[in-house]
């Protein structure tokens, strides 16, 4: 057990960053924006496994019937607040599409008062800003998809467990939020049983295997109450994919593990590296540093993102579909802005972990910007005669949704541009002070070949 951290400004302000009280204020004016954009921005209408679900929670609420989608009901019950208020209103597509949103909202609240008083408060804040502008939830924010219930409970909930001097309640809250996220993506059992087995090994107790038992039997049930089978599995045969496969293979898990493994992790349409790129930062000791429990959670966190991504590795349609991004993988961005927050910190960096911050931080928040504003840009070679070259969208750069904003600049409305300048002030703010640090790295490395150089230079 370890006191908590608290929220000391001279253990985090630099001389050469920006005062404490004006820099808190700048983050959480960029924080308020942020979260304005996310909301205000036009959201599309619904479509594939968003879709799919919107109408089976009708077909339940509405008509009283079980749904027979292959797709879990968990997520989507927390919903019926938002359907009864749009039964009123007699619209409720346009309040149920704000169930994401609402979601993320309250899961962002959740780590603020977890955090507080036990990390330190600039790490928090910046935490959270890159959670809204350095990472692509604004690509899940606007439909029913069902990634963000489970990325939420599951980030959240690991952390209500993880922190020390928390209450027992909130502890099996934090669990009972892990068990349900997991029953929503009932394959993602997989990587519940990593994280599990993590946590008996590193806290010697074996009691925290009772939550695989807990959620599979949750999976079971539902299964059992909708289909009357317990070991119904519609899933495996379908997905929201093309008719005609981008590969030699069949629907399921029959995709080749080691092609699935590095188009998951490399892949430019797809791929973790290009998306979550904080993810892959060396934090161990700055995690550690920040405060003491913080490794644990981003490790617990990390070990969910490896076992998803065992997990959907053979997956045929491990690509998501047509889709922004690596949607499956959502809760990636949860380690990888806390990865970027505590490396923006300073600190004994060395100049290329300075340099490796920089280029990660340019990605994410690129790729924030570009989950809210191209989002909807698709190159339809990719999708033509039946998703016949759906694979260029997925392998080729030109094609990715992150660089193809460049190859087919479409015309954008006031908000959008807007928008564009608020992530570039975004990341002007949080640059700057890094780039003044690996400035001195780089004139002190100088110097000192300067010094060398002239005590090996030689005379005529």
């Amino acid at each position: 057990m370890t006191a908590p951290v608290a929220d000391a400004p001279a253990t985090i302000a630099p001389a050469a960053d920006a005062p404490g009280r004006v820099g808190a204020a700048v983050e959480r004016i960029l924080f308020g924006i942020g979260v304005m954009l996310l909301a205000v921005t036009p959201k599309p209408p619904m479509m594939g496994d968003g879709l799919a679900r919107y109408q089976a929670l009708l077909e339940l609420l509405e008509q009283h019937q079980l749904p027979g989608t292959q797709y879990s009901m968990i997520g989507p019950l927390f919903a019926t607040p938002l359907w009864v208020i749009g039964h009123w209103y007699g619209n409720t597509q346009i309040w149920l599409v704000q169930y994401n949103f609402m979601l993320f909202m309250v899961g962002l609240a959740a780590i603020y008062l977890l955090l507080h008083g036990r990390v330190p408060a600039r790490t928090r804040r910046r935490f959270l800003l890159l959670l809204v502008g350095g990472s692509m939830i604004a690509a899940h924010v606007p439909d029913f998809y069902g990634e963000v219930f489970t990325a939420t409970t599951v980030g959240v909930g690991l952390l209500a467990v993880v922190l020390p001097d928390t209450r027992w309640a909130t502890r099996a809250a934090g669990w009972a939020a892990v068990v349900l996220g997991v029953a929503n993506t009932p394959g993602s059992i997989v990587a519940l049983g990593l994280v599990v087995g993590v946590l008996c090994l590193r806290r010697r107790r074996v009691r925290y295997l009772a939550a695989l038992p807990v959620a599979a039997a949750l999976i079971i049930g539902e299964s059992w109450w909708r289909f009357g089978d317990p070991l119904h599995s519609s899933y495996a045969g379908h997905g929201g994919g093309p008719t005609v496969l981008p590969y030699s293979g069949e629907p399921g898990f029959s995709y080749p593990f080691l092609l699935g493994l590095v188009a998951i992790l490399f892949s430019f349409g797809k791929g973790l590296v290009w998306f979550t790129p904080g993810l892959f930062l060396p934090v161990r000791e700055r995690l550690r540093q920040a405060a003491p429990e913080l490794w644990t959670v981003w490790l617990l966190w990390a070990v969910f993102v490896a076992g998803l991504v065992l997990l959907y590795a053979k997956w045929w349609g491990w690509y998501g579909g047509m889709y922004w991004g690596p949607r499956f993988f959502l809760i990636a961005m949860l380690p990888a802005a806390l990865a970027l927050a505590v490396s923006l910190e300073p600190g004994r960096a060395g100049p290329w972990v300075n340099v490796a911050t920089l280029g990660a931080l340019a990605l994410s928040v690129w790729g924030a910007a570009n989950s809210l504003v191209y989002g909807q840009l698709r190159p339809w070679t990719c999708y033509e005669n039946n998703y016949h070259l759906e694979g260029l969208c997925h392998f080729t750069p030109e094609f990715s949704p992150l660089w193809y904003p460049f190859v087919d600049t479409p015309e954008l409305t006031g908000l959008q541009r807007g928008t564009l300048v608020f992530y570039a002030v975004l990341l002007l703010w949080l640059v700057v002070p890094l780039l003044r640090r690996l400035g001195g790295q780089v004139a002190a490395a100088a110097g000192g070949h300067r010094d060398l150089a002239d005590r090996h230079s030689w005379n005529w």
